[in-house]
């Protein structure tokens, strides 16, 4: 006997009243991004999580992506948001490097921790507690949580080789932040390129090599019709940490589930990304060689060896001039020795 419609149609119409009024009392979080949707591993993540909040939220909760310029610039997101103007921000700590020495030892630094040693550091050390803390005493009225892995970067594009230490002194190479550093103290001569006149810089010859994204983004800038030449491993930058930040006051107007379901959202996409970066960088470096004829090479050791020391170098420099930048790097290195799975030394290709 067919069983009576009219009690299912019933319980629909309920489930569509309740989903009703869940939207219209839905807190949207604006949320500006660093990186374009379109970018594998970089973008795409934050859309993932995006997904996954208003889907775990019955649509209760709701973060609205934007996209690089539309409503912040990447190098004003963090200000935005801190001031209320952007509810949140899908961002890398990096970014802010300049105005918190200490915030790219949250992101990825030279001959720095890989997905899981920041995993580890994050939830079984200090790093979450290192990492608002930086936040705080910036001045910045934000809360923050590492929300993705984004995947290593190689050691850069070369038009010329590298066979010895000395090809480094006075290769041009558009490389930023701490990696810059060392690269400059190496012999190189760094150069501000902006990276959508990456290709261009190459083909007029102002550049010799240059860092990008890591290999599937560099992938989709088309950078391979251009050079034909990577190096790796990516010692400057062996993990990519995306953050997402969020307003203080937006933050604390949510109840403790939301606050709690979009944690574990983080957490879930830390997961998810660790698993699939490292996939995503590896064919994309397979396709680059086999179908893009790029040639990609290891570092000759003994450049490898002098960018370590010019690290050591940096470092301790660093420190010295800030102090919560040597308590941060003190507590990595610490937490790293008593982790055999936390690793400082990016692996060969």
């Amino acid at each position: 006997m067919q069983k009576p419609i009219a009690p299912a149609i019933a319980a629909m119409l309920f489930l569509l009243l309740l989903a009703g009024t869940a939207r219209a009392d839905a807190i949207r979080l604006v949320t500006s991004m660093v990186y374009g949707s379109h970018l594998p591993g970089l973008g795409e993540p934050a859309l993932d999580l995006a997904k996954a909040i208003k889907l775990l939220s019955n649509d209760n909760l709701e973060l609205d992506l934007k996209q690089p310029g539309e409503v912040a610039q990447p190098q004003e997101i963090l200000e935005k948001v801190s001031q209320g103007t952007v509810n949140a921000g899908f961002s890398t700590a990096s970014f802010w490097g300049a105005k918190m020495s200490a915030a790219s030892l949250f992101s990825g630094f030279p001959f720095g921790l890989d997905a899981t040693g920041y995993i580890e550091w994050f939830y079984a050390g200090n790093g979450l507690k290192l990492y608002q803390q930086m936040y705080d005493q910036g001045g910045y009225k934000v809360h923050v949580i590492p929300c993705a892995f984004g995947g290593a970067e190689t050691a850069g594009w070369f038009a010329k080789e590298i066979l010895i230490k000395d090809d480094i002194k006075g290769l041009r190479m558009r490389i930023f932040g701490l990696g810059g550093r060392v690269m400059s103290r190496a012999g190189a001569t760094t150069v501000l390129v902006p990276g959508g006149t990456l290709t261009e810089a190459f083909d007029k010859k102002q550049i010799d090599a240059a860092e990008l994204y890591p290999p599937a983004a560099d992938r989709r800038q088309d950078l391979q019709s251009h050079v034909k030449l990577i190096y790796a491993p990516g010692w400057h930058q062996p993990e990519t940490v995306l953050e997402l930040v969020i307003n203080n006051d937006k933050w604390a107007a949510l109840s403790a589930q939301q606050q709690t379901l979009i944690e574990t959202a983080c957490k879930a996409s830390m997961l998810t990304t660790l698993a699939s970066s490292a996939k995503l960088q590896r064919e994309a470096l397979a396709e680059l060689a086999t179908k893009d004829g790029v040639r990609i090479l290891p570092l000759p050791q003994d450049a490898l060896d002098a960018f370590r020391a010019a690290w050591v170098e940096i470092s301790r420099e660093e420190g010295e001039q800030d102090a919560f930048f040597k308590e941060v790097l003190d507590d990595l290195e610490t937490f790293r020795a008593k982790s055999p799975r936390s690793n400082l030394a990016p692996a060969a290709p």
